[in-house]
């Protein structure tokens, strides 16, 4: 039976050629990220189908990484249609890199192992995971549109692409702050039930996330006040990017591991 480490080595080797098809001048190159991705989403399918069935009462921790990596693969077509070339090739290079990243990054500091909390067979455990992953996706999203409209600042004619892609950057933290919002409500849920508390506030993972939570806050406050220009919220958004990488997938990364190992 294939291993998670052997299908999570296929998804990174997929989702590395997929990135590398994007960067390329092919006619056909559009089909051939396509051809590249459905494996690559099928080895993230099965290690998440893997997970579960191994932990199955209990709830597949750390799958976070993995999970986020399915998601983006999943909105990958949803959210690199442009209809203006102009911001399709970098949204699209974009978030073929973060798919690469995530999946070098799980690859490399596995934490495949799982804690046996009580009452984890809730359904809140499970939707606080679930809707956690899709949250932090699309905040991934966003960034791929944030950067695009930084790149667009760069020639004095593409003022309309720049609010289109801001315009696309919101509508995914929206998504994504919205999603996040349940999956913490959810998780607080759990926590009352399985330890009669809302919230643990000695778990570091429960910090960061919040951290990330209160920033994605002020950043959609700075999209309803305008104070900031659209350049300005888009390297906002590019940080939050950055937030919930370091934040949120920390807790969820282990000690380095070299990939090619068995």
């Amino acid at each position: 039976m294939i291993s998670t480490h052997t299908a999570l080595q296929a998804a990174c080797l997929f989702y590395g050629l997929a990135f590398i098809a994007s960067l390329t001048t092919l006619q056909h190159r559009r089909v051939l990220i396509a051809a590249l991705l459905i494996p690559g989403l099928a080895a993230s399918l099965l290690i998440v189908v893997l997970r579960y069935h191994q932990a199955w009462p209990m709830l597949p921790l750390h799958l976070t990484p993995v999970a986020v990596l399915l998601c983006l693969g999943l909105l990958y077509p949803i959210a690199a249609n442009a209809a203006e070339s102009a911001l399709q090739q970098p949204v699209q290079r974009s978030l073929l890199a973060a798919m690469v990243l995530v999946a070098a990054c799980t690859l490399c500091f596995p934490k495949d192992f799982y804690l046996p909390f009580v009452k984890s067979k809730t359904l809140f455990a499970h939707a606080f995971l679930v809707f956690g992953a899709i949250g932090k996706a699309c905040f991934l999203v966003s960034v791929s549109w944030a950067l695009a409209a930084l790149m667009q600042t760069r020639h004095a004619y593409s003022t309309s692409h720049l609010h289109r892609a801001m315009h696309r950057c919101h509508f995914w933290t929206v998504w994504g702050f919205a999603l996040w919002t349940i999956s913490m409500f959810n998780g607080g849920l759990w926590s009352y039930f399985g330890w009669g508390t809302p919230v643990v506030w000695e778990d570091p993972a429960i910090l960061t996330t919040m951290s990330a939570w209160f920033f994605y806050a002020c950043f959609l406050h700075l999209h309803l006040t305008r104070s900031w220009t659209l350049t300005g919220r888009a390297a906002c958004a590019v940080v939050g990017g950055l937030a919930v990488l370091a934040l949120t997938f920390l807790p969820d990364l282990g000690p380095f591991r070299n990939p090619l190992q068995l």
